[in-house]
């Protein structure tokens, strides 16, 4: 049985929301994908079969993100059409739309009768930027992605398939997942207005928190990207290397891990006898140290790359890939969509599924007692046409005080309204560290749940040393990185490495309702924390457990972060300039795609356990969720034979689709034109500038493509000297496309972030009042609250001891004899 079996949705949805009635159809829900005649606009939307759009079946981002839905065609402007959607919409849980179910639909929807209704919109639903014309590159560049992207020396690029969409269906998602739950405690429904904008910032990874922290921007990006990967005066980090078959992303630049990459490559490179004598034998574990006290020189350190350089050139992605694996080091393979349908993990995990003679992406996560449906391939265009004469019967109630749950009281709804949040009462122990894990614990967290976050300091959560530090100071609490993905939590000392401390945990576990791990796969075993030995004596716990490629398969205890998670799905290699090796996504970009899928997993099991009183445990693959983010390159592969490759600014669906220069350092404005609207829209507010493709045969997308070189360098000349934000703004408001390229300290000043509040002070109990970066998505009944600052190292151990676990002194002093709170 799946989680959202019997929940309906009526998806009105345009690119906006697309994702999230996907991801509403694999859980189990039967979601109705209300069509205008012509088509959504993700019929629209390249790829397409055969390269060209011949019509509503023939996107492949479509062929995507519409299986598992119905079709149905409605024409708003029919009124028996209209009252078939108005029935529709009456026997729905969610509705899913643009911000436009009433002006251009008809609708007058009540969430007062228990109605879902989610808008996911590029900015939000109201706001400064409400009403500016958006796509992807626009709402990337808004959101402080696109500025991070791509080399120094030429404008930004974004991802080289279309992502702000992903983060705002995806968000979306969660939040409705979320709001069912509430549904579910209380009765009612809620109004969810999601920004595209505002969900993609999270994949700024730490360059929003530095923003916030020093007013500036990170090192070696945006308005100092020529200064860029300098890891120490002349001597440049390089990040990509060229493989015998491609090419693979070797790190050195985190603590610890990074660098025995060198060491383990250079002894690697020394046993197949491509290591000159000078610089064999040595030991580079320590070479950033040498450089410091200058004991290593920079010349020996260059050649010492120039060495790793030359030999790893002799070796396959593969090769590279297994000495990852057996070394515990950051070297991944640049995979292309070739590599990935031939990934020998997934295939392992038996990932793909067969739909239509296609392989396509497989489950975003797997859940033990309600696992993810298996989907029918998309609709044709109006296949479901008969829901027009026979809509769903009338939502029956749900939830609030006349229907009991297994797993607790009831909250009525008129209560409700003085709970903490959607998850007040939930106890999480949340063992996770660094990314996917403590976000997804945030969200519980911030919508109310007691969520203790277990760590030590012999072994502190690794994000803890990793900057922005409060003041430029390094120390385990003074890293706004880690406190931006733990806010409203608890703080545990609790040492796992001991017998003491293993029994402490055991005793927080048997406390929990949830809980949440992303160690490397067998390691809770091995501390007999698995799910495995918890269930038995707690059936109803609901445990979910996350890392790069999952629990089981030969590569399932593969180290790394996002970083090396986003280089073995087709993003990386699509992302960059054609004449240049891929530049891939901003940092550890799965790190921010996963969650959202994690967070709507992690919530429909509890709305789960919460009519049967039936816990599971969630194996979440950070990249076969954020493989959802790529499909139709997968399909491009199949279908068109085409290997992803860097699009630097191409588009399927636009042009011009461009980064373009604008007046001050570093500066940039997008414009996109995808309809003949907005070209005409461009030629007008450009002038003579465009005049030499003024003509109505402009109007086509292709007639445009053939000359997209030309009209970009016009466009080029008409940016340069134009101050960014007004430009920007004259072109959004006059129905083209358009955003600055904003820095991470634009979205500081950022007028619709500020409109939705979206950054919150706290008082952090080292580093005192710091602004916390929020969420894409404001609920209108139990909005998210980040309530406390992320906890210092064991902040609140004698709290969870004495007042959650109800320990005697007694027994919190043998904790403490013993060596568990350290």
């Amino acid at each position: 049985m799946s989680t959202l079996l019997g929940v309906r949705v009526v998806d009105l949805a345009g690119r906006w929301g697309e994702l999230a009635g996907r991801i509403l159809a694999d859980l189990g829900a039967e979601v109705v994908k209300v069509e205008p005649p012509g088509g959504a606009v993700a019929r629209r939307l390249g790829p397409f079969v055969g390269d060209r759009c011949v019509g509503p079946e023939s996107s492949l981002t479509w062929m995507a993100l519409g299986r598992g839905k119905r079709s149905v065609v409605i024409d708003p402007s029919v009124d028996a059409d209209r009252a078939a959607l108005a029935a529709l919409v009456a026997g729905a849980d969610v509705l899913i739309d643009n911000g436009d179910a009433a002006d251009d639909w008809g609708l007058a929807p009540e969430v007062s009768t228990g109605l879902i209704w989610a808008s996911v919109t590029p900015y939000g639903l109201d706001g400064p930027k409400a009403g500016w014309a958006a796509d992807e590159l626009s709402i990337e560049a808004a959101g402080g992605v696109l500025a991070l992207q791509g080399d120094p020396d030429r404008p930004p690029v974004p991802v080289g398939y279309q992502q702000a969409s992903c983060h705002g269906g995806g968000q979306a998602a969660a939040d409705i997942c979320i709001a069912l739950y509430e549904r579910e405690r209380s009765g009612r429904g809620q109004r969810i207005d999601t920004s595209a904008q505002a969900a993609i910032v999270l994949a700024t990874m730490h360059a929003s928190p530095w923003a916030t922290v020093f007013g500036e921007n990170v090192p070696g990006t945006c308005d100092n990207r020529a200064e860029a990967r300098e890891y120490w005066p002349g001597l440049p980090v390089q990040l990509m290397w060229r493989v015998a078959d491609g090419w693979a992303q070797i790190g050195f630049q985190l603590p610890k891990m990074g660098e025995d990459t060198s060491h383990e490559l250079m002894a690697w490179a020394e046993r197949e006898g491509m290591v000159p004598a000078d610089l064999a034998g040595r030991d580079w574990h320590h070479w950033k140290a040498g450089l410091a006290d200058g004991t290593v020189s920079v010349d020996e350190v260059r050649r010492m790359l120039d060495t790793i350089e030359a030999f790893v050139a002799t070796r396959t992605k593969r090769e590279i890939f297994d000495h990852g694996l057996a070394t515990r080091t950051l070297c991944a393979p640049i995979y292309t969509a070739s590599d990935v349908l031939d990934d020998r993990q997934l295939e392992a995990r038996d990932y793909f599924r067969d739909v239509d003679g296609l392989r396509r992406a497989g489950p975003f996560a797997r859940m033990t007692a309600t696992p993810l449906v298996e989907l029918p391939p998309a609709p044709a265009l109006d296949a479901d046409g008969d829901l027009r004469r026979r809509p769903w019967p009338p939502r029956p109630a749900i939830g609030g005080p006349d229907r009991p749950s297994p797993s607790g009281p009831v909250v009525a709804s008129d209560a409700a309204v003085g709970r903490r949040g959607v998850f007040d009462g939930l106890k999480v122990a949340d063992f996770a560290w660094v990314g996917v894990g403590p976000l997804i614990a945030r969200a519980l967290a911030d919508q109310g749940a007691t969520t203790v976050h277990v760590e030590s300091a012999t072994r502190p959560d690794m994000l803890r040393r990793i900057g922005p530090f409060a003041e430029g100071v390094p120390g385990l609490d003074r890293s706004q990185f880690f406190a931006f993905v733990n806010t409203s939590k608890l703080g545990l000392a609790c040492d796992l490495s001991t017998e003491a401390g293993r029994d402490l945990a055991l005793r927080l576990v048997a406390w929990a309702d949830v809980v949440i791990e992303s160690f490397t796969p067998g390691t809770m075993e091995r501390f007999g924390i698995d799910y495995g030995s918890l269930s038995r004596q707690h059936p109803d716990l609901v445990m979910l457990s996350t890392c790069l490629r999952g629990q089981d398969g030969p590569e399932r205890r593969y180290g790394g972060f996002g970083s090396q998670g986003v280089a073995v799905t087709p993003l990386f290699t699509a992302t960059g300039w054609p004449d240049r090796p891929p530049a891939g996504p901003w940092g550890a970009y799965t790190d921010f795609c996963a969650p959202r899928f994690g967070i709507s997993a992690l919530a429909s099991a509890l709305l789960h356990r919460r009519r049967t009183g039936e816990g599971q445990h969630i194996d979440l693959s950070q990249v076969e969720a954020a493989m959802h983010f790529a499909e139709p390159l997968l399909l491009d592969r199949q279908l068109n034979d085409r290997e992803t490759a860097p699009q630097g600014h191409a588009s399927a669906h636009a042009c011009p689709h461009a980064v373009l220069p604008a007046a001050g350092h570093e500066r940039h404005v997008t414009i996109a034109c995808e309809t003949a609207d907005q070209w005409r829209a461009l030629v007008a507010l450009a002038g003579p500038a465009l005049d030499p493709w003024s003509a109505p045969a402009f109007d086509e997308l292709d007639a445009r493509i053939e000359h997209k070189r030309a009209i970009e360098a016009a466009l080029c000349r008409w940016t340069a000297p134009q101050e960014p934000f007004a430009l920007a703004e004259r072109l959004a408001t006059g129905g083209v496309p358009s955003s600055v390229v904003n820095w991470s300290t634009d979205l500081l000043d950022d007028p619709q972030l500020a409109h939705r509040s979206y950054y919150t002070v706290l008082e952090h109990g080292e580093v005192g009042p710091v602004l916390y970066d929020g969420t894409g998505s404001i609920l209108s009944v139990t909005p998210s609250e980040q309530r406390s600052a992320a906890p210092t190292l064991g902040q609140h151990t004698e709290q969870v001891l004495r007042d959650l676990l109800g320990l005697s002194e007694a027994e919190v002093d043998r904790y403490r004899d013993a060596g568990a709170l350290v």
